[in-house]
């Protein structure tokens, strides 16, 4: 089903399936207004701003990144990095809906694991965030990507395999089907792994995989998202 095994219809599938790139530069930029200091995430927002104060206290956190939404935003953001004690701006995102939380401890912060299905958070530094690149396929070469999937499109990508999937699969459509992000938007990171003899297909969370036989290469999904 490609040139190595006698089918077009699948590389004429994919030609059409580009990434681009989604830069996220400083928060005035993109059109987050500043909205005082931080108090929680808004239940239904995509994106949030706020500021966080100099540390005085350390509240709750639950996740490593995600974070779950009713964390602290200001002390998650120290556990990220995203600022230190001095505070500072902060931009949010909102992130997938998963039971998968892992507790851990990094930059002074401890947080704690959660396993419930839960809304979760994101962050974006608030002056100097990379730009991330909007998912497509999992390029040649790269054994792992960090890429963000916007808002599914009316028609979706094309999978094959049901964990791992073979190489050349929509990511975005792959991580619907295996649950590592909801049906908007979302950050995920593809990690190469070894192809597989046979792929099985399946319908899963609203997405339709198909099979496929003997792919050289696979990629999964890191659960631990930072």
């Amino acid at each position: 089903m490609t040139a190595a095994t006698g089918g077009w219809w699948r590389a004429a599938a994919l030609a059409g399936v580009a990434a681009g790139l989604w830069a996220v530069p400083a928060a005035a930029q993109i059109g987050v207004p500043v909205i005082g200091v931080c108090a929680g995430f808004p239940p239904g927002a995509e994106r949030h701003s706020c500021r966080c104060e100099a540390a005085t206290t350390r509240l709750t956190v639950w996740g490593s990144g995600p974070y779950t939404a009713d964390s602290d935003i200001c002390t998650a953001a120290r556990h990220a990095g995203v600022i230190g004690v001095a505070g500072g701006v902060v931009v949010l995102f909102a992130g997938p809906q998963t039971d998968r939380f892992e507790g851990s401890a990094a930059n002074g912060i401890e947080t704690w694991p959660w396993t419930a299905l839960s809304p979760s958070f994101v962050f974006v530094a608030g002056q100097d965030a990379p730009p991330m690149p909007v998912c497509g396929s999992l390029p040649e070469g790269t054994d792992r990507l960090d890429c963000i999937c916007p808002e599914p499109p009316a028609q979706p990508g094309f999978v094959w395999g049901s964990g791992p999937y073979t190489s050349d699969s929509d990511i975005c459509a792959a991580a619907r089907h295996a649950g590592v992000i909801g049906a908007g938007r979302g950050p995920v990171r593809v990690l190469r792994v070894q192809g597989l003899p046979a792929y099985a297909g399946s319908t899963r969370n609203g997405v339709s995989s198909g099979e496929y036989p003997a792919w050289p290469s696979s990629f999964t999904f890191d659960h631990n998202l930072r």
